[in-house]
Formats: structure tokens, sequence, C-alpha cells
């Protein structure tokens, strides 16, 4: 599938009901998990160590959130960085691949902000 392809996975009968593609249903698995975006686009803002980055993320656990770093890092989207001192420090950052994925993150604040209510307002439909 090319870049210019539809999200959805052709099929020969022109089926109504079509699969989305693969590529897609990696990265909304990847974005579905709860907290995986979140930490990725705060992590575009620039290196943070993890106590930083907890603090940035309202709500979220010590081992929710080292469990996310750790997929990351093993998607090869994140880096983790061990500096030495009293105490050890941890810093992460997005890779370039990781990097890559900040005008989509955008693509999706934008449509957010025109067609998603925010949270605790009335919906516009009855």
């Amino acid at each position: 599938m090319s870049r210019g392809d539809s999200v959805v996975a052709g099929s020969a009968a022109g089926d109504p009901c079509e699969t989305l593609s693969e590529p897609l249903s990696r990265v909304m698995t990847l974005l579905g998990k709860r907290w995986s975006g979140l930490v990725l686009s705060t992590l575009l803002q620039g290196p943070v160590f993890f106590s930083d980055l907890k603090r940035a993320i309202p709500g979220i656990s010590d081992r929710i959130l080292n469990e996310r770093l750790v997929e990351l890092g093993e998607l090869g989207l994140v880096t983790r960085t061990v500096l030495d001192g009293r105490p050890v420090r941890v810093r992460y950052e997005v890779t370039e691949h990781g990097g890559a994925i900040r005008p989509a993150l955008a693509a999706l604040t934008l449509w957010a902000e025109a067609h998603l209510q925010p949270s605790g307002s009335p919906s516009s439909s009855s």
C-alpha cells in the first residue's frame, strides 16, 4: 500500500465492510493503549527525566509509565539514558523514528479541537 492509498485495504468483491490496513491497525493499537499517546506526545517536547514525565501526565502510575516507556523503547521510538550521579537519573527522549509521528499527532489534535467535545462538556446532539 502506498502513502496515498486509502486507510482501508481493498477487497476484490468491493465489500462495504473492508478491513483496516495493517499499518493503520498497528498505529491504532499503539496509540489506543492507555497513556501511550500522551507519553509520546509529552516526550516530543524534548528530553525529560522519569519524575518530570510522571508529573507532566497526571494520573499515570509509576508502573504503567515504566511499561509504556519500555514498549516505546522496544519499538525504537524512545531512548533511555542512565546518567551517573547520586541519585542515578534516567532521561528519556524520542528517537528520529518517534519524532516522525509529530505531524500525525498535530493533525489528530486539530481534528479533536474541531470535532470532539471537551471532557465534561454537554454533547451538541440530543
